[in-house]
């Protein structure tokens, strides 16, 4: 009988990665930093995600990537969005109630013989209908830039809030005017009261239009000039999903037990 040293390679053991998953990287991968601009981005029809403040994920950009951003940038689009959809609604209901005030303003402005009526400039230059679809327009490209967050749309939507910006201070002088030229003896009484107080609602809703339409077109600006901006993207560490177990194989070990042989 002899007796003899000898070692016995064990099976190979699969045991679980100690390291964190976050901390491993794809060998020989890097992907390099870079810089991307948001307007592009709610160009191709997707908008980025918007999640804690100075973060913005998208899935273009690659898995495992991370925009580094100003939080401003979410604000301005975030407030653009809330705010475009009420004021655009408000824009709406002011066109509409150009479109009837100015119809019965119209009907009041008849002569009946040497009797006049109420003399109204508005009216006569169409204030009252074409800037009541403006405004109409306005509002409702307003609500769609407020859902879509298209670039072109939310500049399309600013240069119409600009546009009916201007044609409610227009609005405002011709109905002043109507006011201070009617009140002669040789007209209606009741033509021109009633004709007082309708271009005074007129001028309250113009009023309120061209405030609603400066304030669309502020978030509007806002929002354009943060999106425009370039943002730092940082690639993430190659990461696995954390429900599967990561495993290798361990190397074949000695455990130095000697074993007899007979």
């Amino acid at each position: 009988m002899s007796l003899q040293a000898t070692t016995q390679p064990r099976m190979y053991e699969t045991v679980l990665n100690p390291y964190p998953r976050n901390s491993i990287m794809a060998p020989g991968f890097q992907q390099p930093v870079g810089f991307i601009h948001l307007g592009n981005q709610a160009q191709s029809g997707q908008p980025p995600f918007l999640g804690s403040p100075g973060i913005i994920t998208n899935s273009h950009q690659g898995q495992g990537n991370t925009q580094v951003v100003n939080p401003a940038i979410g604000t301005a689009i975030t407030n653009f969005k809330e705010e475009a959809k009420i004021l655009g609604a408000i824009q709406i209901m002011i066109g509409l109630m150009h479109i009837g005030f100015g119809t019965i303003l119209g009907f009041m402005n008849t002569v009946y013989g040497p009797v006049l009526g109420f003399a109204s400039l508005a009216v006569i230059s169409g204030y009252p209908f074409w800037g009541g679809i403006s405004f109409i327009a306005t509002g409702t490209l307003s609500i769609l830039a407020s859902k879509k967050l298209s670039p072109s749309l939310i500049k399309s939507s600013l240069g119409m809030n600009i546009v009916s910006t201007f044609f409610a201070f227009i609005g405002v002088i011709l109905l002043l005017v109507d006011v201070s030229i009617n009140g002669l003896p040789n007209q209606d009484y009741w033509a021109v009261l009633s004709g007082k107080g309708t271009a005074a609602m007129l001028i309250i809703f113009s009023l309120l239009e061209f405030c609603t339409n400066c304030t669309t077109a502020y978030f509007a600006k806002r929002a354009i000039t943060k999106t425009n901006r370039p943002v730092l993207v940082i690639p993430n560490a190659y990461t696995v999903s954390p429900l599967e177990p990561q495993l290798f194989s361990a190397p074949p070990r000695n455990d130095g037990h000697l074993t007899h042989a007979t």
